[in-house]
């Protein structure tokens, strides 16, 4: 005579596999999901490190930059100077001249 003649107990252990094999594939969805994360956080993390070494290098740049403004400035300045010493100079000439040429 059979026991189970419904056969529950098949049911049973045929539910309790799927349940490990639902269970064991959520661990590996769970799993690869974890890593393709923490993979993307290493990228977006190195990509920020990146972008401040491109920073500094853009703000050494910059300062390169207003360095060479700096000095462009000076330059213009002291060319501003020596237009004033040379209207100077010639205005003393043209005095002497005059005074020469009165004499």
């Amino acid at each position: 005579m059979d026991d189970d003649p419904l056969r529950i107990k098949d049911l049973a252990v045929s539910y309790d596999y799927l349940m490990y094999k639902i269970h064991d594939h959520i661990a590996s969805l769970s799993e690869t999901t974890f890593s393709s994360v923490e993979s993307k956080q290493r990228l977006i993390e190195q990509d920020y490190f990146q972008q401040q070494l491109q920073l500094d290098k853009n703000i050494a740049d910059a300062q390169a930059l207003l360095d060479q403004c700096d000095d462009l400035e000076l330059q213009f300045m002291k060319l501003d100077q020596l237009y004033s010493f040379v209207d100077d100079f010639k205005d003393r000439v043209a005095r002497l001249e005059k005074e020469f040429d009165a004499l």
